[in-house]
């Protein structure tokens, strides 16, 4: 089904804030992230859309089958994605990469279903949000921290002195319960080069043949170093390792979406010389 933008703009306007905040419907940021999402979610189904329709108009010879067309028709045959689902004509990524069509379509409803539970119900419903879900996740720390230092007015946070922290719960999403008053929990990484051991709850070698290991909910929160240093976390005996997050496998800057603390009882060289990072996306 499509998201047509003046029935999603009315039902934004009426969303509420994050609590103890007086933001409402376009005045809270992850309401505008999430208005931004619709917008690019519904692109995408535009552009399949059309795209389907042409290759069968070609099909059946009421339009020229062009190079292009061609090509996309192709790609289906071999069950791959099209370029210009993922792609636009610069070549700027548009959507989610896959190596098979199944994966992405599978991608695309669920999307579509996230994106849709948060407008109908408000993030009242949100415990957790699929971080490998949002075609612009920085966006989505941005908004929340955003959210955090508008909470703390009467602290005098200023965005710019906001640093993110991170705290790897002890379960997965589903046994999440209550919704937090500040920040927000993210699920859907996985480790790469390492496992996370929830019973010790800190960073260890990973296991024979498994390359990547699921990640439990992560909360992710926005605090000042000074607030966080009178925190006294323990992050092992060497200090914490600082890990990368990227949203695919491929690692390079353009696909880096935050970084966060790992607790570790080794070095964090150790870590660093295994090429221990968490990606969004593991195929």
């Amino acid at each position: 089904p499509d998201f047509v933008e003046e029935i999603f703009r009315a039902q934004i306007t009426k969303l509420k804030g994050p609590p103890a905040t007086p933001d409402k419907g376009f005045a809270a940021p992850l309401n505008i992230f999430l208005f931004q999402e619709l917008q690019r979610l519904q692109n995408i189904i535009q552009i399949v859309r059309v795209n389907l329709k042409s290759i069968g108009a070609a099909i059946d010879g009421t339009v020229v089958m062009t190079s292009e067309l061609m090509a996309d028709l192709g790609s289906l045959f071999d069950a791959r994605v099209p370029l210009g689902w993922t792609n636009d004509a610069s070549g700027q990524e548009i959507s989610w990469l896959m190596p098979s069509l199944g994966g992405w379509f599978t991608g695309l409803t669920e999307r579509q279903a996230m994106l849709n539970n948060w407008l109908e119900n408000g993030r009242a419903v949100m415990k957790a949000y699929w971080l490998t879900g949002f075609t612009n996740a920085q966006g989505f720390l941005t908004g929340m921290r955003q959210e955090v230092t508008r909470q703390h007015k009467k602290d005098q946070w200023a965005l710019d002195d906001v640093i993110s922290h991170t705290e790897v719960l002890a379960y997965d999403m589903e046994r999440i319960r209550d919704v937090p008053d500040e920040g927000q929990n993210i699920w859907g990484l996985f480790a790469e080069g390492g496992r996370w051991s929830r019973p010790d709850n800190r960073l260890e070698e990973s296991e024979p043949k498994k390359l990547y290991v699921s990640m439990p909910a992560i909360y992710v929160t926005a605090t000042t170093a000074r607030d966080l240093k009178a925190m006294g976390l323990n992050y092992g005996p060497f200090g914490p390792y600082n890990s990368a997050v990227y949203k695919y496998p491929k690692r390079n800057d353009r696909y880096l979406i935050f970084r966060l603390l790992l607790r570790t009882e080794q070095h964090p060289f150790h870590w660093k010389l295994r090429g221990v990072c968490l990606v969004a996306q593991c195929e």
